[in-house]
């Protein structure tokens, strides 16, 4: 036998050492990472919390008084009411006259001038009163009364950036499974890169930073034309191996409300990954190396089992590191979806991770030609 014969077995066990590798440099960082109460902040600094609502009238009325109602001495939600011309106006000044927490910014259509999320988000910022900045998304609610402390108080040292999790409400459907993974598996890793030390995005409906950092950086000018963004690509830039600390308690998760068709989520992931382009070149490496070793899996057992059909000994070890591999991923998974609070989605992984990697293909090449600009 020469050794383009063991090729096939080669190929797998360099894509085994190149997943554990990624998964315990990386991964592993998040499910072990604990909260040291020695090391968080004290002093409940002021908060504003800021949301960029279009036409959410109806999300508004439901999952405002939420946020108004945060167990929290000193903050302000800000609501930009972007061009809405549904009832919007209407549910913000009954909640007004509610709260007083509540402070309003109403933005007019301009025809000839298309604003977007990341003007509304400027305007919102402008009018803010505090340092502290929260984000967050009209169709998204906390999932406690302590969220703005649980985000506040990871702003130690020299902190100016804290990401947490957003997740989704459960749903019985095949879809809702493919969401709770796709949202487990980007958690785990936005968050690990962050405790590596190669923070790299965040999610805008759970996102903090600084006031005085969104001008520093000049606010969103860098990327101002990109539809998309206004969280990732503004955490991408600001980012740095020291500025950035993650808040992963429960009580600090936001809940959004998940697409209800296939089309709609993946019009969603689309738009999410147009982005992916303009990231930082290491940032992009990496997390094509994650996609690449992953994906090639399947395409590399396929070879093994074409190349030693009629060999049973270098069929069965090929057979034996695919799984290894495999199910070494389905693990790590299965202890992020527990440590994010749902790994339903864990009974479903064997046709999950088989499919999945050819939808991130295809977002990641619609992401890459896509123009998503003014």
């Amino acid at each position: 036998m020469n050794l383009v014969y063991y090729l096939p077995l080669a190929l797998l066990g360099l894509l085994l050492v190149l997943n554990l590798f990624y998964h315990y440099w990386f991964w592993i960082r998040l499910l072990l990472y604990k909260d040291k109460q020695s090391v968080f902040n004290r002093q409940e600094l002021p908060v504003s919390v800021i949301i960029a609502a279009r036409n959410e009238a109806a999300n508004l009325a439901k999952h405002l008084p939420a946020f108004l109602e945060q167990d929290y001495a000193d903050f302000e939600v800000v609501v930009v009411n972007d061009c809405s011309f549904d009832e919007s106006e209407d549910v913000l000044k009954e909640l007004q006259q509610k709260y007083t927490r509540l402070k309003v910014v109403t933005l007019a259509e301009q025809p000839k001038y298309p604003t977007g999320k990341k003007f509304a988000l400027t305007l919102g910022i402008k009018a803010a009163e505090h340092n502290v900045l929260l984000f967050s998304d009209a169709d998204c609610y906390p999932a406690s009364k302590q969220w703005i402390r649980q985000m506040q108080k990871q702003y130690i040292d020299k902190t100016e950036i804290v990401l947490g999790f957003g997740g989704y409400a459960r749903e019985k459907s095949l879809l809702n499974l493919f969401i709770q993974y796709d949202t487990t598996l980007t958690g785990l890793q936005y968050l690990s890169h962050v405790l590596a030390g190669r923070a790299y995005m965040g999610v805008g409906r759970n996102l903090s930073y600084y006031r005085s950092l969104f001008f520093f950086h000049k606010g969103f000018v860098s990327h101002i034309k990109q539809l998309s963004g206004d969280d990732d690509l503004f955490v991408n830039q600001a980012s740095t191996g020291a500025n950035v600390r993650i808040s992963i308690e429960p009580e600090a998760y936001t809940i959004s409300i998940p697409k209800k068709s296939w089309k709609a989520w993946h019009r969603q992931k689309n738009r999410h990954n147009s982005t992916g382009k303009f990231y930082r070149s290491g940032d992009k490496f990496w997390l094509a190396f994650i996609a690449f070793s992953h994906s090639m899996l399947f395409p590399a057992l396929a070879y093994a089992v074409y190349s030693y059909w009629r060999d049973p000994l270098w069929l069965y070890i090929s057979l034996a590191i695919f799984s290894f591999s495999l199910l070494h991923r389905w693990l790590f998974l299965g202890l992020a979806g527990r440590k994010f609070g749902d790994s339903r989605f864990v009974w479903a992984l064997p046709l999950i991770d088989l499919i999945h990697p050819l939808f991130q293909i295809s977002w990641s090449l619609r992401g890459s030609f896509s123009k998503n600009k003014w």
